[in-house]
């Protein structure tokens, strides 16, 4: 297939991200793939990773005439003269992009939306006439995908649910010295049993939440806490701190009942794989949002535990009591239940572990993944056009 994606985020972040590497994917799998992006960070990496990016397109959000029909002019001749297929779009801005140029091409692409986020869809009559226009949306979660079903008359049979895919041989569980280099690296206690989260300072993410359980957790087990030397380690990237992020965790952390006990790591982290080889278990304990993640793929595949909040993907990706734990949303008390289950039972937690990462290996391969959605695009493309 001949596929173009588009992007409206110039930078670094996590719709962007996850459409560059689908790029990639798509391409190894042997489609021709290309990815249109805002700004040069995006051809910038392209060129350094071998993976096709076309800058020229602005993408600006709201409607900007003149931006806009520069776009379409770009757009509308590269659909023309590569024949393409498909287009793919995750954002509003995409979108309406794609369908004014897929209106007027000479061979009218499939319109295609990733969905990937949690947010409400707005019901009005512009949104439903191009959400029924279009002969597939690709949910990445089921609470996603639930979300057309109260929506009146809006299509359904087109809304797919398909789980993301991850590298099971990129990410996989770490040996004795591996994680005792990771632990090295970011000044970890060598022998210690430790639970962890990485994430921008945001209150969705749940790390006060995390804190707060982990503090009761310490004060109401003490012993247990004592005897195994259990700590909770932070990775939060600091330069992505947004509106409402949290003023400073070292605060909460002090606050705790057990502040020597909570290790903060700011800072980018260059390669994820060694946060999950540094821990013995991992906590996802957002609020909301979620609509994938990477983390949780990685982690299980990583062989580790998941503790999660049933919000988002999570429900999809963890079942629990067999790959790992899923706890309510915003429940501290339930968090806390959740980290002292892991301290009480080794073989369950190395059980857990051992099932997450056998599900990804066999369910949620990165091949599994493209190969599924390949069959849904070359469907979607072969499909009577809607108007």
């Amino acid at each position: 297939m001949n596929l173009a994606l588009l992007t409206s985020v110039a930078g670094n972040g996590g719709s962007a991200s996850t459409a560059f590497h689908l790029t990639r994917l798509l391409c190894r799998a042997g489609h021709r793939a290309v990815l249109f992006a805002p700004g040069e960070y995006w051809p910038e990496r392209g060129r350094a990773e071998g993976v096709p990016v076309q800058p020229g397109l602005e993408l600006r959000r709201g409607f900007h005439a003149a931006s806009f029909f520069r776009d379409y002019r770009t757009l509308k001749q590269y659909v023309n003269e590569n024949a393409v297929d498909a287009i793919l779009v995750q954002k509003s801005p995409e979108q309406w992009l794609a369908a004014a140029v897929r209106a007027r091409a000479h061979k009218r692409p499939a319109l295609i939306r990733l969905r990937g986020v949690v947010f409400e869809i707005k019901p009005t009559a512009t949104n439903r006439w191009l959400h029924n226009s279009m002969p597939l949306v690709v949910c990445s979660a089921s609470a996603i995908a639930r979300q057309f079903q109260v929506l009146p008359e809006f299509r359904t049979d087109t809304v797919k649910v398909l789980l993301e895919g991850i590298d099971t041989q990129r990410f996989k569980p770490a040996s004795a010295e591996e994680k005792r280099a990771a632990r090295q690296h970011f000044g970890l206690q060598p022998t210690a049993l430790y639970f962890g989260t990485a994430g921008r300072p945001s209150p969705v993410k749940g790390h006060d939440l995390l804190v707060r359980a982990f503090g009761r957790l310490c004060t109401e087990h003490s012993k247990m806490v004592e005897r195994f030397d259990v700590r909770l380690a932070i990775f939060s990237d600091e330069s992505r701190r947004g509106p409402g992020s949290y003023a400073d965790l070292r605060d909460l952390s002090l606050a705790c009942g057990a502040p020597d006990r909570v290790d903060l790591c700011p800072g980018f982290v260059e390669d994820m794989r060694d946060v999950y080889r540094a821990l013995d278990s991992y906590v996802l304990p957002s609020r909301g949002s979620e609509g994938s993640s990477r983390a949780g793929l990685e982690a299980s595949a990583s062989g580790l535990p998941l503790i999660a909040s049933s919000v988002g993907v999570l429900p999809d990706l963890v079942r629990d009591g067999e790959t790992g734990l899923l706890v309510p949303p915003n429940d501290e008390a339930a968090l806390a239940h959740a980290l002292k289950r892991i301290l009480d039972d080794e073989s369950f937690a190395q059980r857990l572990g051992t099932n997450a990462r056998r599900r990804m290996e066999n369910e949620l391969r990165e091949d599994l993944y493209v190969a599924r959605l390949a069959e849904l695009l070359t469907a979607a493309c072969t499909s009577k056009p809607k108007a």
